[in-house]
Order: C-alpha cells, then structure tokens, then sequence
C-alpha cells in the first residue's frame, strides 16, 4: 500500500516519513512545492495543497492511508478526494487543545476541531493526534541561546514536552496495521518538564552555561507578535503556560502503549539537535 505524508518537510512530517520508510511502506511526500523537499532517495514527492483541490487527486492517487496536518482552509476538499481516491485511514496532527476543558473558548482548538470534525465525519476511519507541547518548541530560543541566555516567560510552567519522533513513530504505527480507528490520542513525552529544566538541560548537552531570564507576559506577546502569531492567540498560549506553573500538563503513556517503546526523554532530543544550536 502506499502512504502519503503530508508537511513532509516539517519536523514531525519527517519524523512520520523515516518511521514509515524504516518499516518497509511505501511512502509518498508530499508539500506545497515538491521541488523543495528533502526526502531519501526512491521517495517519490509530490506538490499538495489543500487550499488548491487541483493538486489533491495525483497526491491522493492510490493511497490507502494518509498523514494529515491541520489546515482548516480546504479540509472538505480533501475529504471530498481522499473518499473518491479510496483512502481508508487518515491519522490526523491535532493539537491537545482541543481535549481542554475549556476549548470551547479557545482559538487553537477551535481551528483544529474544525479538521477533527470534517474527518470524524467522513466516510472513512480517523485517528486523532493531540499532543500537548512539543520539544521542537525549544528551537525557538536559538538566537537567545546564542547569547548564553535563555528568555522565557513562565520559566517554571512544566509541560510534557515530545520528541517529535514518538509523534511520528504512533503515527506510522497506525497508518501501517489501521488501529486506534475512530480515536483521539493524547500524547505527551515521560514527564513534565519546567522551561526552566530543559534550560538547564540544554546546557549540560551544550557543555556551556545558559542563564534563564523570565519576560513578562506583554514581552513575551510582543515576542510572539514579532514572529507572525495572530494577537489573539498569545494571551491565550499565555494563560496555559501560567496554569501549568501550578498544575502541570497532563502526562500519559499513549506512546508506550501504541508503539511499545517508551517516550524519548527531552535529554535525548537535546542530544539529538545540538548540531541546531551550534
């Protein structure tokens, strides 16, 4: 059967594209501009985008499974031609949010339960993905880290934080024998992790000293304005980094369970990138 991976230049897109190629599939990639990705060789790519549906139905010929990233914007028809192309199972990236309490109010899961419930309703079996925050997030201190700092807002807001390779590897695990049908996933990594921790962490990995400096919330909104976020959405990421200082993310053993390996540890995807922070 063949597999298309979406986002496949993504982090975890990758992550789902070597899990499934390390398992024998045959995988097609797929991204907005084919030409542009970096895939092993024999892999074949393809241009997909789900705004435009003129490129869905070569992606989606003779698929039998799909990886799928949230994009709200051109959801039905890519579940118009993923039925018309016979697609089975779908394994939806969504996003924890949207299993809060109060997700109802909140942007983020809003726009990825517009996704789940387009896929939930299809004619063919989903399984959603919802983990909570990701260790690729660290990435985004690299100019700081540069400077031996590390800027944060919440230093002590503990979060389970996920390699990116246990989202892939559940991901192929099910896009491969088609469990978990009908499911949402909460995945997080073995434990909660403060900001504060993983900075130290990172030093240790980077054999240098790395000072923490705590922003301000309106320093952080800034922050995250600067880099293209809607101005809604920060206060919001805000709110949660504030309550997981006094109740931490939730933590479970999803990965454990579909995959039979435990979660990689924040150490081992420090190890892994420090070539990213040189």
């Amino acid at each position: 059967m063949t597999i298309l991976v979406t986002g496949a230049s993504g982090h975890v897109g990758r992550a789902v594209l070597d899990a499934l190629l390390a398992a024998g599939q045959d995988v097609r990639a797929s991204s907005r501009d084919a030409a542009a990705l970096d895939v092993p060789d024999g892999v074949a790519k393809v241009s997909a985008d789900l705004e435009d549906p003129a490129t869905l139905e070569p992606a989606l010929d003779g698929v039998s499974a799909a990886f799928l990233y949230v994009r709200p914007q051109g959801i039905d028809g890519f579940v118009k031609a993923a039925e018309a192309a016979g697609v089975r199972h779908v394994v939806l990236l969504s996003s924890g949010a949207t299993l809060e309490p109060q997700s109802a109010q909140s942007r983020i899961a809003r726009l990825h339960r517009v996704v789940e419930e387009a896929l939930i309703a299809a004619p063919f079996a989903e399984t959603l993905l919802n983990p909570g925050s990701f260790a690729t997030n660290t990435l985004g201190w690299r100019a700081d880290v540069a400077e031996g700092v590390v800027r944060t807002p919440y230093p002590d807001s503990r979060v389970g934080a996920i390699h990116e390779r246990d989202i892939g590897d559940v991901a192929a695990k099910i896009l491969v024998d088609g469990s978990h049908a009908g499911e949402a996933l909460q995945l997080s990594g073995p434990e909660p992790i403060s900001f504060r921790e993983q900075a130290a962490v990172l030093a240790e990995v980077l054999g240098r000293p790395l000072r923490v400096e705590e922003l301000t919330p309106e320093q952080a909104a800034e922050r995250m304005t600067a880099l293209g976020w809607p101005p809604e959405v920060p206060p919001e990421i805000l709110r949660a980094m504030e309550r997981t200082t006094r109740e931490p993310s939730v933590v479970t053993d999803v990965v454990r369970e579909v995959t039979g390996k435990a979660p990689r540890t924040f150490r081992q995807w420090a190890e892994e990138h420090r070539a990213d922070f040189a």
